[in-house]
């Protein structure tokens, strides 16, 4: 690994290749990826640290494997040390995205735009470039900016009122689409020796039922029912269980408002969406491999377990990239069930 550092007070870059420690997170259920890293600062003849005050807060960093650019960053923290064990500087920060999770959003109604527009309009001026899936890139007839949305919230909202799901590559471009739940499994996690697969080091599975919901009501404004119930009141306009939760012995309902349920069909898809909301990350996969493997998120893997009797094809939500001299070099994996990963 090496990293390339643009010092904003120096006006230089450095590139960094005596690297003690790492840990570098990929997730696409956190906004902005974190990254801390730990350097050797030697110490000269004259007893002065090599790279002493050098980093700094918001200098932009670039991460590197051999297979790739693995992260584009903004440094957070830059905390300077020695001890016994030797001198050392640790960066810690994240990546480019944090820019518009950083800025609050100017308070605005935008009027007819694609997606990809309101994107262009709201992250261009910092640079970024958009990818957005054109089958899903369909024109919004209203967009409400809040007081205190940032700019990622706003952007975001309306990513996923479209279907869609939206993140940061490590080049530094913001993807909106769909997220791949189908196709083959890109990768095979086993501890069955008679399975060809990527050898866990260790494995977790976790269950989790305090935010899960059976029962969703809505209450909306239906064109219809004006006579009875003004534009300015709510009804209960649709009901939603979840059969499987139901037979699973689940009674746990919610009552939401929501100005879209303008009808019981919509009514019924906002049930379902917080229902499904609310299953996601019920259910989470975690195992360690060899860090050597290059690992992406938005992709599926086939994960057989004889231990806890897991077998089938999960999600990959986040992937962990860690070396320290406790674990050596190590991926960790963050899994969840198809449609249900984010």
């Amino acid at each position: 690994m090496y990293v390339e550092v643009n010092s904003k007070v120096n006006k230089k870059t450095y590139e960094i290749r005596r690297i003690s420690e790492y840990d570098i997170e990929t997730s696409l259920d956190i906004p902005a990826d974190h990254f801390n890293i730990i350097i050797e600062n030697p110490i000269d003849e004259k007893g002065y640290g090599v790279n002493a005050d050098v980093f700094n807060p918001n200098d932009s960093l670039k991460i590197s494997e051999d297979y790739g650019v693995i992260l584009n960053g903004i440094a957070d923290d830059v905390d300077e040390y020695w001890d016994d064990n030797g001198s050392k500087i640790e960066i810690g920060g994240r990546d480019k995205s944090m820019i518009l999770l950083e800025n609050d959003a100017e308070p605005k109604t935008y009027y007819k735009l694609k997606l990809s527009t309101f994107i262009s309009k709201i992250a261009g001026p910092y640079g970024f470039k958009a990818k957005v899936n054109s089958k899903h890139d369909k024109v919004i007839s209203k967009i409400v900016v809040e007081v205190g949305d940032s700019e990622w919230d706003a952007i975001f909202r309306e990513t996923k009122k479209l279907g869609m799901w939206l993140w940061c590559t490590p080049d530094g471009t913001l993807v909106a689409d769909v997220l791949n739940y189908s196709g083959s499994p890109n990768y095979k996690f086993s501890n069955d020796l008679a399975i060809d697969a990527i050898r866990m080091k260790r494995f977790s599975k976790k269950k989790r039922g305090a935010d899960i919901k059976s029962e969703v009501w809505v209450k909306g404004q239906s064109g219809m029912s004006y006579a009875t119930y003004p534009p300015s009141q709510t009804r209960i306009l649709s009901k939603f269980k979840d059969a499987a939760l139901t037979t699973l012995g689940y009674v746990r309902r919610m009552i939401i408002e929501d100005g879209e349920a303008k009808s019981v069909s919509k009514g019924q898809e906002i049930a379902k969406r917080h229902i499904q909301e609310r299953k996601r990350g019920s259910f989470e996969i975690e195992i360690a491999i060899n860090g050597k493997y290059p690992i992406e998120t938005n992709k599926t893997a086939y994960v057989k377990d004889k231990v806890t009797k897991t077998d089938g094809v999960f999600f990959i939500v986040g992937v962990r990239d860690k070396k320290n001299t406790n674990i050596g070099h190590e991926k960790i994996i963050r899994l969840r069930p198809l449609w249900e990963g984010l």
